[in-house]
């Protein structure tokens, strides 16, 4: 028997609850990068899982704010938001943002970007999107992760590569994501797809739409991924 006078809104619950965890995962991170500063040598044992626990949180706490996201733009009262903004000083940040963990990781992240270059878009959503890439360069690379924006076709084009072992056939020939499915043997959701690929189709401007593309090979050899917003 149901308890009565109760009309629990599930996914209400379950968006309070993602919040919940988020905070607890921030102040877990905060936890763990004073610890970094305590390690004299990045590539010791202890340092080299500081460096993978430091990693492993920052990518759950992504997905979790990804889930918010994608939450608040299917229910339609997510307030998006395109502004015009400086494409130099978005990719700077980005990387700065993703520089400290990937030092400690021994990974070189690079990026070129034409200076003066202004474009319309989400600032956080495409942010989430891109910081979304450069993790996962980082997570498969072999030392170097690679971030360069420029202007195809009248697209602003956002590319992250890196020297990995790319992408799996798979992955290339489901494209595009949406209807990607999950892996219980690499433990992948696709989520991360999914959440680059609903945030590029948001950008729209004279019947073109944003779109993302998954590749292998570029300058680094390993997997590229690719994000254009008209």
């Amino acid at each position: 028997m149901e308890p009565q006078g109760t009309d629990l809104d599930i996914t209400t619950f379950l968006v309070a609850s993602i919040h919940d965890m988020k905070n607890s995962l921030s102040v877990m991170n905060a936890l763990l990068e004073d610890a970094v500063r305590l390690v004299e040598d990045p590539d010791s044992p202890a340092g080299k899982q500081l460096g993978q626990a430091i990693y492993e949180s920052q990518r759950i706490n992504d997905n979790l704010i990804q889930l918010v996201a994608l939450y608040k733009i299917n229910e339609k009262f997510y307030p998006f938001d395109a502004l015009q903004h400086d494409v130099a000083d978005f990719a700077d940040e980005a990387i700065a943002r993703v520089a400290p963990l990937a030092g400690f990781r021994g990974v070189r992240v690079s990026h070129d970007c034409p200076p003066g270059l202004l474009w319309y878009f989400d600032r956080e959503l495409i942010f989430g999107a891109v910081m979304q890439a450069l993790r996962n360069g980082m997570r498969y690379t072999s030392k170097q992760v690679h971030l360069s924006v420029t202007i195809e076709d009248e697209m602003l084009k956002f590319r992250v590569e890196d020297d990995g072992p790319g992408y799996p056939t798979h992955m290339l020939v489901a494209q595009p994501h949406p209807n990607q499915g999950i892996s219980f043997a690499t433990g992948s959701t696709g989520l991360g797809l999914y959440f680059s690929t609903v945030v590029a189709r948001l950008h729209h401007n004279r019947g073109r739409i944003g779109e993302t593309r998954l590749d292998n090979g570029g300058a680094l050899g390993g997997g590229v991924f690719i994000m254009n917003l008209p």
